[in-house]
């Protein structure tokens, strides 16, 4: 007898190849077969007239430290998402620089001061911790450097480098899929060209994988690609250019042509390089990277300091932005709870001053912590990098946990790739985003069990109206699930309906064997 039968489903099985009806019976976790006429189930669910695809896979997460916090993994399997690629732009959970870890105890686990002092302690500890949605984690380059040399801006020595190399093959000889580059966040920035290709080359060796945020994505967005499409060129790797995108304002709009054409060449001449993105033309990180320089350095001190502020100020007023704040929406917001959810320019009338000196106070009260969404870029790159045969679906972000206020990617990018995109754009065939989903990231990222409805793949599986499902979550109204998304299965067993998560942890963080 089979665990499950779906009956009747429009398949489209994540190769891109157009959709057909059948059965599909579960057994055990996996995907036994397809056909038609199939019986005998413990449980039966009638798609007719519902389409069926692999589980979708988030190309670029934020989610490893949601392992230990929010292991539900509420945000990502209500839209679908049954597998994230985490440990992204640089960070990861682990290894962690373990002063700055509070000893928080975590029943069956221990203290994350312990856990996380390496990779391998944190893939021990959770082999067999329950989540809401699968995690395969990358190893943050901004994390190895901060263990081994703080926030120093310094070139690493010949020992500190090797002491990095040593941490990233404790990384991948213990399961990670490679490394991620922020280069645009404080410790990962300060590495030089010639730092990232020998910590590229130490991937190389097991045929992981580097992401990387590049070090712009603005104004100096063709001279970024060209570094990254540099550093893998000479290392060897797979290369995965993160969130790709042109921002910044209107001087940046239609750059993604150039880069693309840069990427395609790369390609062409034997370099494997493919990219992500979510279907947002706003963007969201830290208010602190993206209105004080060199934001890694004595930051608080630095905003606290009458002269220090006044240097900020006078640094901003460079930017394109000084004239134009209304591009800013606040999002998190520690000292200033009052403004989440507010634009910047709404915020600063209430605080009673110009929006500079507000976003400094809430970047200085909020030790830091203040994230914020950027509408800078144009909808017509949007597509241009949606509709490119490498592009991958993401939603660059972890999950919501307490928080009430966020980008909208967090809860509904894959919905929304299929509603607007698919469906009310044109822009992409459905059978097209769904291997975007689901096998081209299984492939990039070698997770060989899943990302296709196959006989003997793993039973991840979406099933949902085509003809209605749609993101609901706004900027302004972020909580809203998904409509249209009437099952999520993962590991053979139902764990959404109705974009309802079921509290079933089917997930794990999934180890590379090497």
């Amino acid at each position: 007898m089979y665990d499950l039968i779906i009956k009747n489903g429009i398949i489209v099985d994540g190769t891109g190849s157009p959709s057909y009806t059948a059965n599909i019976a579960v057994k055990n976790g996996k995907i036994v077969k397809i056909g038609k006429n199939l019986d005998g189930a413990k449980s039966v669910i009638d798609a007719s007239g519902l389409t069926v695809t692999p589980g979708f896979i988030d190309s670029h997460s934020h989610s490893d430290r949601a392992v230990f916090y929010c292991p539900d993994m509420i945000e990502k399997i209500e839209q679908g998402i049954t597998t994230s690629i985490s440990g992204q732009c640089g960070g990861s959970i682990a290894p962690c620089n373990v002063s700055e870890e509070s000893d928080t105890y975590i029943d069956g686990i221990g203290n994350l001061s312990d856990v996380l002092k390496t990779f391998s302690s944190f893939a021990d500890a959770t082999k067999k911790f329950p989540l809401g949605s699968n995690n395969v984690c990358l190893v943050g380059h901004g994390s190895i450097r901060k263990c081994v040399m703080g926030m120093s801006q310094e070139k690493p020595s010949e020992e500190e480098l090797e002491k990095m190399k040593a941490l990233l093959r404790d990384a991948m000889e213990r399961g990670a899929l490679g490394i991620s580059f922020g280069l645009i966040y404080p410790p990962s920035r300060y590495a030089e060209t010639d730092e990232l290709v020998e910590i590229a080359k130490v991937v190389k060796e097991y045929e992981g994988i580097v992401a990387a945020h590049i070090r712009s994505e603005g104004d100096k967005l063709i001279e970024a690609t060209e570094e990254f499409i540099y550093i893998i060129k000479e290392s060897g790797v797979r290369g995965i250019l993160s969130h790709h995108k042109a921002c910044g304002g209107s001087k940046n709009f239609g750059k993604v042509i150039d880069t693309l054409k840069l990427i395609d060449k790369a390609n062409a001449e034997g370099t494997e390089i493919y990219f992500d993105v979510y279907p947002y033309v706003a963007t969201a990180t830290s208010a602190a990277v993206t209105f004080v320089p060199d934001s890694g350095r004595e930051l608080l001190e630095r905003l606290g300091n009458p002269q220090e502020r006044e240097k900020i100020r006078e640094w901003n007023k460079t930017k394109w932005w000084a004239d134009n704040w209304s591009w800013v929406l606040i999002n998190k917001s520690e000292g200033y709870p009052e403004y989440e959810g507010m634009m910047l320019t709404e915020a600063a009338k209430i605080h009673g001053k110009d929006e500079c000196d507000t976003i400094l106070d809430i970047i200085y009260k909020g030790n830091g912590r203040c994230t914020c969404c950027y509408f800078t870029m144009c909808e017509e790159d949007v597509e241009r990098v949606i509709s490119h045969p490498r592009a991958m679906i993401c939603t660059d972000s972890g999950v919501a946990g307490s928080r009430t206020s966020f980008h909208p990617r967090l809860k509904a990018s894959f919905p929304r790739a299929l509603g607007r995109y698919v469906r009310e754009k044109g822009i992409v065939s459905l059978p097209e985003m769904i291997r975007k989903m689901t096998s081209m990231p299984a492939r990039v990222y070698g997770l060989e069990t899943k990302g296709l409805i196959w006989e003997g793949m793993d039973a991840d599986m979406c099933i949902f109206d085509a003809e209605r499902i749609i993101d609901c979550s706004e900027f302004m109204d972020c909580n809203k699930r998904a409509e249209g998304l009437n099952y999520v299965i993962l590991n053979g067993e139902i764990v959404a309906r109705d974009a309802v998560y079921s509290q079933n942890k089917q997930g794990k963080v999934i180890l590379v064997n090497r």
